[in-house]
């Protein structure tokens, strides 16, 4: 895991502090099985504040790119990853509102002890990752993935029942 600080998000929200960074996609252990390329840039800024309600707040933005493998053609595929997120801290899970009452511009979590940044800048990053990720259409033909190509493989079941016919002659 990458540098980076582990706070007192008490503190942090109190007193409207900032931290920002970046790392390479590649500090991110729970992030190797989607890298093609170590190579990108992960930038992120977090910023906390108390409103004028007095609800401790905290935004999160997280930005850069990363290349992943095509889950088509296993080849490499720019990523431009970017996320905001507004977290609103509780201090315990009785203040948590009703799913139908919450905000949906911003989630709403019991305050945690400490806050290591490394680990939310994670979890972001994997969160905006998408499902399957894959050229759009056209971009895997340089895959050799296409129809004609595929066609020109052996196939088994198609060897097999020349096998059978051969067999019954």
């Amino acid at each position: 895991m990458f540098d980076a600080p582990v706070l007192d998000p008490y503190r942090f929200t109190a007193l409207a502090e900032r931290v920002e960074g970046e790392c390479r996609p590649d500090q991110i252990p729970a992030l190797q099985e989607y890298l093609f390329s170590p190579e990108g840039k992960i930038r992120f800024v977090i910023r906390g504040w108390v409103d004028e309600r007095g609800r401790r707040l905290l935004d999160v933005r997280v930005d850069g790119r990363l290349w992943l493998i095509c889950r088509r053609c296993l080849s490499g595929l720019s990523f431009d990853l970017e996320t905001h997120s507004r977290i609103h801290f509780v201090g315990s899970e009785a203040a948590l509102p009703d799913l139908e009452n919450e905000d949906p511009e911003e989630e709403t979590l019991v305050i945690p002890v400490s806050l290591d940044i490394a680990e939310w800048v994670a979890e972001e990053v994997l969160l905006a990752l998408p499902l399957a990720p894959a050229h759009a259409g056209e971009n895997c033909v340089e895959a050799g993935n296409t129809g004609e190509a595929l066609a020109g493989r052996t196939r088994p079941f198609a060897v097999l029942k020349a096998l059978k016919e051969s067999s019954r002659e």
